[in-house]
């Protein structure tokens, strides 16, 4: 039977059809969620390869419609699955996806015409969406007649078929492999729910990164199959994965969490999938999990630990040479100051450094190698490395106990610079609090403190060519009426020449395009008398003024908050003596 469906809408929600999507590829796994919602067991998507006369066609087994659910439900928009029957769904109680009730029309966003025929309880419906009829039209939804057949089938029949016709000829064609790499993060772990695209079924070869496989044969001869897969981001199912007879047994195990040596960050990267059907007498019978007991397990995680340890050097190796080439110029740079003896261990010291930590954040990296550089600088090591040092190669013991001195010395001073330096944070933070608190004060306390701002300034040096040349030219410049208005500046030099100058400002006070002029003026003179060097400006105040955008600033200027630079600082150093205090013990 013909007819016409409308939308239930308010008017001012039109535009929410036209609601973007980050790629085609999200847009049809949108339509995939629905189907999930619809406690579907499987889904078959099909692509085409070309644009020409192309049709995408997503096909379900889920409850489907009838022609009244597609009316008083379907239809009305933003009204969400979640909103009319609680967040999980009737006949598998799964977490329901969709929130909004929007994501129904996702459809749109990628073709001109998104048809839906859909079965349940003896009714088969259709109905037609016409994108050019409706996104971007001033009229009332209510008011557009839609397409709309009803008709009879098998009481049997349940599911819907989505047919996008007409693909956006503005947008890249979809991508098949990116759309399983899309829904391998989401959907790779559901036991009851099978997603096949263009015939083939989603596997944990779809996986986006690195792969390597094993065969692992066992004392009583029976073979596990394992993928690992090095991803480029955190898997929130990393670790091993277990399945047992086609279904995915308990939640994922991490056998390398108490590795001494491979970051955390790169653990979360590692998704493994296990085959392993011997386990099944060891399945408990709601397939939950694996009997803790279990010797064949115990066996296979013990075999697992050496080729995941070499999965993980192997897929790694290439970002761990970058790591170490983004930080090798700054190590580079201290080393060439200190003589030949304490080169080497300084050398493997801050090597190891960045072979534990590489896959950390630079700034963490930075901030861990600026606290060994002041170590070294302070002494702290020497006695330890000419020990080293001087310990003839016949002396193992002597050596070996060096060397075991050495390890722990450096834990525990790069602990202790760390907890110091968190307590001058402290300190900072009090000052911060007070009204009082002038520029003058917070150029005293961090002049000599630069590492609050980043390991790229801990190790600026206050240069006496440049002080004098400083003071001279301040002299000059701001003497008689103007003295009062001398800046509060800090000059110094990086190990690649490059020179700094900072304006202090108080707490309290708003940082200002005016600010920036006068620390423009007072480069362009320095610049006279250092016309080869690159003269970077940093301003510090208590906030910059609302209408500054940092990204107009001037080449070589930046703005900054002493409450931003505190944070962030505190946030590295807390983050370090919790990783070093765990490693201690």
């Amino acid at each position: 039977m013909n007819t016409a469906a409308k939308f239930k809408v308010d008017p001012a929600l039109t535009k929410i059809l036209g609601e973007s999507y980050s790629s085609v590829e999200s847009a049809i796994k949108e339509l995939i969620d629905n189907a999930y919602d619809a406690d579907a067991t499987k889904v078959n998507v099909t692509i085409p390869e070309f644009f020409e006369n192309s049709q995408v066609v997503i096909i379900d087994d889920g409850d489907g419609m009838t022609a009244n659910d597609i009316k008083d439900q379907y239809l009305r928009i933003a009204s969400s699955r979640f909103s009319r029957k609680g967040d999980t769904t009737i006949g598998k109680k799964r977490k329901v996806k969709g929130r909004k009730g929007i994501g129904k029309f996702a459809g749109l966003t990628v073709a001109n015409v998104m048809q839906v025929k859909t079965y349940a309880r003896g009714e088969e419906t259709t109905l037609s969406i016409s994108q050019d009829d409706i996104i971007g039209k001033d009229i009332d939804l209510e008011s557009i007649d839609l397409p709309f057949t009803t008709g009879k089938c098998d009481k049997a029949f349940h599911g819907t078929t989505i047919t996008l016709i007409g693909l956006n000829q503005n947008l890249n064609f979809p991508n098949v492999d990116k759309l399983k790499q899309l829904l391998t993060r989401e959907y790779l772990r559901e036991n009851d729910f099978e997603i096949i695209v263009n015939g083939e079924k989603l596997s944990v070869n779809d996986i986006p990164g690195q792969r390597f496989e094993r065969e692992i044969t066992l004392s009583n001869g029976q073979k596990v199959n394992a993928v690992a897969t090095l991803t480029d981001k955190a898997n929130k199912y990393h670790g091993i994965n277990y399945k047992v007879d086609g279904k995915v047994i308990g939640k994922p195990s991490n056998i390398l969490s108490d590795h001494e040596y491979i970051p955390a960050k790169l653990q979360k990267r590692l998704y493994v999938e296990v085959k392993a059907d011997c386990l099944l007498p060891d399945t408990t019978a709601d397939w939950g999990a694996i009997n803790e007991s279990s010797k064949l397990k115990e066996e296979i995680e013990r075999q697992m630990l050496p080729f995941l340890e070499d999965s993980l050097k192997e897929g790694s190796r290439m970002e761990m040479a970058a790591a170490k080439a983004r930080h090798q110029k700054k190590i580079n740079a201290y080393l060439s100051k200190q003589p030949e003896y304490k080169k080497i261990f300084a050398r493997t010291a801050l090597e190891k450094v960045i072979e534990k930590f590489w896959a950390e954040e630079d700034a963490k990296i930075d901030t861990i190698i600026s606290l060994m550089i002041d170590a070294f600088e302070k002494g702290h090591y020497w006695a330890v490395v000419e020990n080293i040092d001087q310990a003839e190669d016949s002396q193992i013991e002597k050596l070996a106990e060096a060397f075991n001195e050495f390890g722990l010395n450096e834990i525990t001073m790069m602990t202790q610079e760390a907890s110091a330096k968190a307590k001058f944070l402290d300190k900072i933070e009090q000052l911060l609090n007070k009204d009082e608190t002038l520029e003058a004060t917070m150029h005293q306390a961090l002049a000599s403190n630069l590492w609050v701002f980043g390991y790229e300034y801990a190790h600026y040096i206050n240069n006496k060519s440049l002080k004098l040349a400083t003071e001279q030219l301040c002299d000059k410049l701001y003497r008689g009426e103007n003295a009062g208005k001398r800046p509060d500046l800090l000059l110094g030099m990086a190990f690649n020449r490059e020179k700094l100058l900072i304006e202090f400002k108080r707490p309290s006070h708003t940082l200002s395009r005016d600010d920036e002029a006068q620390a423009q003026r007072y480069r362009d003179e320095l610049s006279v008398m250092f016309p080869n060097d690159q003269i970077k400006v940093m301003l510090v105040g208590g906030k910059p003024g609302n209408k500054i955008v940092q990204h107009n600033n001037a080449a070589g200027l930046t703005y900054h908050t002493y409450r931003e630079v505190v944070a962030n600082a505190r946030a590295n150093y807390d983050w370090l003596i919790n990783n070093l205090t765990q490693v201690n013990t």
